[in-house]
């Protein structure tokens, strides 16, 4: 009987060392995510309240700036500047065709709440167009013409219709990268 008992004993003492260790892994795992995948507080009010305006996922967001600026307000990239990567052309036409507004100066884009703003007008208005975010993010990096044009050609699209095979090699992987990272986002953040 003591045999037993003690058998016992240690295979629950055996279970329990393997759920403690479960749980460690999983809290180590998650606050390695999360530093990958961070949410600065200054932009969390603002990329909710962007996000509500314009029916846009905050997941999306949250992965769009991660790809295009890695969170650095006055990042530039040639004509790009700010969170999002916008150009003054597209600020334009954000303005203009997007949200039916005055276009103001080009130096506004260095301003978060203006770069995420029309950003996520931006965002919200390729998923009207497109409906799936892989060819929203297409878009996004290579323009409307090439993503139509690709959306188009057979040899670019899986069995479901979907933009799958972009020709273009690092179009392909912003999309690739910014898909992963709303998942990531969504998982982390966003599901109970």
């Amino acid at each position: 009987m003591k045999f037993n008992l003690r058998r016992l004993l240690i295979f629950f003492l055996i279970v329990l060392l393997s759920v403690g260790f479960g749980f460690a892994y999983d809290a180590i795992a998650g606050a390695l995510e999360r530093k990958s995948h961070p949410q600065p507080e200054a932009y969390a009010g603002l990329i909710a309240g962007y996000a509500a305006e314009f029916g846009v996922p905050e997941a999306v967001i949250w992965a769009t700036v991660r790809s295009e600026s890695d969170f650095v307000s006055s990042a530039v990239n040639g004509e790009a500047v700010g969170l999002m990567q916008l150009t003054p052309d597209r600020l334009d036409f954000i303005c203009r065709e997007v949200l039916g507004e005055p276009t103001p100066e080009a130096g506004m884009l260095y301003d978060p709440a203006t770069n995420l703003r029309m950003g996520t007008a931006y965002l919200s208005w390729l998923y009207q167009r497109y409906g799936m975010w892989d060819s929203v993010y297409a878009a996004w990096r290579a323009g409307t013409d090439a993503t139509d044009a690709w959306l188009a050609d057979p040899e670019c699209l899986n069995d479901q219709g979907r933009l799958t095979d972009i020709p273009d090699r690092a179009v392909a992987a912003f999309v690739s990268e910014t898909l992963q990272s709303a998942e990531m986002y969504a998982e982390l953040y966003y599901q109970p």
